[in-house]
């Protein structure tokens, strides 16, 4: 009423338990609404003393780092972010410290366990999420990794642990079975690089198979099957009815910590063909914040009838975290019957 404010919107999760600090968010937004004048700052310290007990402190400490990273990256926090690139290899070993001091801290008290340990769930998906790019990043900084050991082991701890506190979604209108299903095909062998990249140092080329692809539409218009055309024998599959960019990649901050570059894109896909003549499927590279399209390339049938995965070249660019690879279908279900993409990868240009 001060400010002439018509109107206050504050949201709460109702579809996960496990996102940052949901309950201290609900604990505090309810305080600041009754009354606007009290020091949310000391709110948050009666909340985290209260709930955590000893742990508070170090609890504290990684929201501050946390809030410090977004201010340090200048980055403007919007709906549907898919990745946290403003945390860096060193805050997020600066965070895994604090959390072990935080857990270290309540070790006696099983009720304070439990409920610190879930608040490490945010940290523990973004190791996970990001779990290659920042080894690779460790390796060639010849930094600490303070991320899981065991990818296959973390990933299950994780979904365990989400599915106890009856997670029920990991982002608006996006359901935790898809993300688990994404964290467990993640969690495969590591596959050969391309042929394009064999024989380069580590920091020249980068490698994305199909489970970390963004699918829109899953199970109508995309479903990650098994392939045994593929490099790592999954593909992303899209049926041939449809003309959805429902196969996309976004560009990861991460690929900035491998220095600036112009880096050259690729595409490796297939489809399985009805017709010999006509065209076969769509890709591209767009730039959502410039809103345009930077590249964008339409496969003949007469080429890709055959049925077999061929690289498709993008064309080299200076990579920005708004851009993103995407692959669709054309729409005519009587040529085409699906469109496979196995991976998507990056060189980086001399």
């Amino acid at each position: 009423a001060q400010h002439k404010a018509l109107g206050v919107f504050e949201q709460g999760d109702s579809g996960c338990s496990v996102g940052d600090f949901v309950r201290l968010r609900a604990w505090l937004l309810a305080h600041l609404l009754w009354d606007p004048s009290r020091d949310d700052q000391a709110l948050i310290r009666e909340f985290l003393a209260g709930y955590y007990g000893p742990a508070a402190p170090h609890l504290a400490a990684y929201l501050d780092l946390v809030h410090n990273a977004v201010l340090r990256a200048g980055v403007l926090l919007k709906c549907y972010m898919q990745e946290a690139p403003y945390l860096t290899l060193d805050d997020l070993n600066a965070a895994a410290r604090l959390f072990a001091e935080a857990e270290k801290a309540v070790a006696g008290d099983p009720v304070l366990s439990r409920r610190v340990r879930r608040e490490r769930l945010p940290l523990d998906h973004v190791w996970l999420k990001r779990y290659d790019f920042l080894k690779r990043t460790a390796r060639l900084q010849e930094k600490p990794f303070l991320g899981p050991a065991d990818l296959v082991a973390a990933s299950d701890e994780f979904i365990q642990l989400a599915r106890e506190s009856r997670a029920e979604q990991y982002a608006e209108g996006r359901r935790f079975s898809d993300l688990e299903t994404a964290l467990r095909s993640r969690a495969r062998p590591q596959t050969p690089p391309p042929a394009e990249c064999q024989g380069r140092p580590e920091d020249e080329w980068v490698d994305v198979q199909d489970a970390s692809f963004v699918l829109h539409g899953l199970g109508k218009w995309v479903s990650l099957v098994d392939d045994p055309k593929a490099s790592d024998g999954k593909a992303a599959r899209m049926p041939g009815e449809h003309t959805q960019w429902a196969v996309q990649y976004p560009i990861p901050g991460d690929l900035g910590d491998l220095g600036p570059a112009r880096w050259r894109c690729y595409v490796v896909a297939r489809c399985d063909a009805k017709a010999k003549t006509g065209p076969a499927f769509n890709m591209g590279m767009y730039d959502g914040g410039a809103r345009r399209s930077l590249a964008q390339f339409t496969e003949r049938l007469d080429q890709a009838a055959d049925g077999a995965y061929r690289t498709y070249d993008l064309g080299a660019h200076e990579l920005k975290s708004s851009m993103y690879v995407w692959v669709a279908p054309v729409g005519n279900a009587q040529t085409v019957e699906a469109v496979y993409v196995d991976r998507v990868f990056f060189v980086r240009e001399k």
